[in-house]
This record gives C-alpha cells, structure tokens and sequence, in this order.
C-alpha cells in the first residue's frame, strides 16, 4: 500500500509540474487552433463579412479552384526543392563540422552555422536583396567585369525566393546529419577503406545508409518551415508568388476574407502533416531495417 500511495504522489508531482506547459499549449496553441477550424466552416455574405453559419464552401473553394490547386502544387514542390538543395549541401557541412581537426576549429564552425539563425530572418532576406537587386552587389560585380552588358533580372521571382530559403534553412537540416555524423564510428569508414571500397563507395555504401535517420529528420524540419513560410518569399519573390503562404497573407490582410484564409491554413496544416507523416514512416522503417 506504500508504494501505490507513493506512486501516485510522484504521478501528482509530476503533473503539478507539467500543469503549467499544459496550460500554457492549451490557452495558446489549443484554443486558437480550435477556433481556427471553427472558422473555417463560416461562411461569408456577398461584402465578405463572417455569417454565423457553417458549410464545407471555403473547402470546396480552395479545393475546386485551379489558382488555389496550383498555389498548393507550387507550395508542395518549392519547399520540396528546398529540402533537396538543403541536404545536398547540408552533408559537406555536416562532414566538416564533424571531422574538423580540433576542437577549437569544430566550435568555430559550429558557431559560424548557427549565428544566422541568431539574426532576425527578415534582416537576412533583405541581405538577399541588396546581393540580387539590379543595383545590387552581384549585378555591378558582372558590369564591372563586363561579363554582362545589363543587369539580371534576379529578384521577385521564385529562384530567389528558393535561393533565400536554402540560405535561411541550411542549418536546419545541417545539425541532424552531423548528429548522424557524429555517432557514426570512424572504424566503419576505415574497414570500409581497407576493403578496397573508394570514398564514394564508402560514402554511399556506409556512411550514407548511416545517417538517413538525420537526413530524414533535416528533411521533415526544412520541409515543415519552407512550406509555411510568407515573410521571406513575400520580400524577395514579390506578394504575387503562386504560394499558399502568401495567399494566406493576401486573404487576410487585403481581401479581408478571414474563413478563407482560414480554410486554405488548415489545407495547408493538413498537407504538411500527410507529407511529415509520410517521412516520419519512412524513417521508422529504415531504423528497423538496420536494426535488424
């Protein structure tokens, strides 16, 4: 009997201690989230003002509609690409930060990965601007090089915007894989060498069926903010960019239509969590395929 009432007054600490985190998630996660559905089913009249009535019309809208199913595509594939780009450069980065010689040089560069994301992302995007505006600093590099007789055209359109969310996501995807990295013994490698494989073969054969799970991982945290985020495809890209974000922004802020910016947050909620969840299967499979 002891031990049950002991037991349980642990369980209580424990609660009593968490019942602050819940309240918090619930006040400011939960109920807006909550209230954010209830919206989304509202209807509006003919001056898109809120009715208190309810129909799946701000669904059926998004869902119908070819501009919104092509924002959507675009969205999709955006911050697919994105994650593409990320990991591609994410493994030198990653190799280098956990092979560096010493230990002095391995905070040097860790310390150089994570200041950016110390920096306010809207102050990083306008660095981006000064880089890729006509006037800006590459365009008079190429003029003054005489390597172009005029100035590129490479702002507001959807290059840039991924260019920007690759620089701004990179770490992202960076710190898993050299977490993977980083327990992966360096024995492995060197057998792998003395076998007779070459660094590519290593590479693909054991270093890279290694640190999928850190991959996988980067992939589902770039995906995730690539795809809800507005601020920086909204300053270097332009507000007409076919993205859902931006949509979303638009809706609200000078359309006013708040059940279908509501509606279009909740598809695109829902189309992150298919996709994260379609990642996260993969990656539970993987692990138990190597571990037997």
């Amino acid at each position: 009997m002891k031990k049950t009432s002991t037991k349980k007054k642990n369980q209580l600490f424990h609660w009593l201690f968490l019942l602050p985190t819940l309240l918090f998630f619930g006040v400011f996660l939960v109920l807006p989230f909550a209230l954010l559905i209830k919206l989304s089913f509202q209807d509006v009249d003919a001056m898109l003002i809120t009715l208190n009535t309810y129909s799946l019309s701000q669904y059926i809208e998004v869902f119908s509609s070819p501009v919104y199913l092509g924002t959507i595509w675009s969205t999709i594939w955006v911050a697919a690409l994105t994650t593409v780009f990320c990991l591609l450069l994410a493994y030198p980065a990653a190799y280098l930060l956990v092979r560096a010689p010493s230990r002095k040089m391995r905070a040097l560069f860790y310390i150089l990965l994570v200041s950016p994301l110390l920096t306010s992302v809207v102050i990083r995007t306008f660095a981006w601007i000064v880089l890729l505006a006509q006037n800006g600093l590459i365009n008079d590099s190429l003029l003054k090089l005489n390597v172009i007789q005029e100035p590129l055209s490479m702002l507001w359109n959807m290059k840039a915007v991924i260019i920007a969310y690759v620089q701004v996501m990179l770490p992202f995807a960076v710190l898993p894989i050299a977490t993977s990295l980083s327990e992966t013994h360096v024995n492995l490698r060197n057998a792998s060498m003395i076998l007779g494989a070459n660094r590519i073969q290593t590479f693909l054969k054991v270093t890279l069926p290694l640190t999928i799970p850190g991959a996988i991982t980067g992939a589902i945290i770039v995906f995730s903010l690539a795809a809800g985020s507005y601020i920086t495809p909204l300053l270097v890209g332009g507000r007409m960019q076919p993205l859902l974000p931006l949509s979303i922004y638009q809706q609200v802020m000078q359309v006013f239509n708040l059940p279908l910016a509501a509606a279009m947050s909740i598809s695109l909620l829902v189309l992150v969590f298919i996709i994260v969840g379609l990642l996260g299967y993969i990656l539970k499979r993987w692990e138990a395929k190597m571990n037997g």
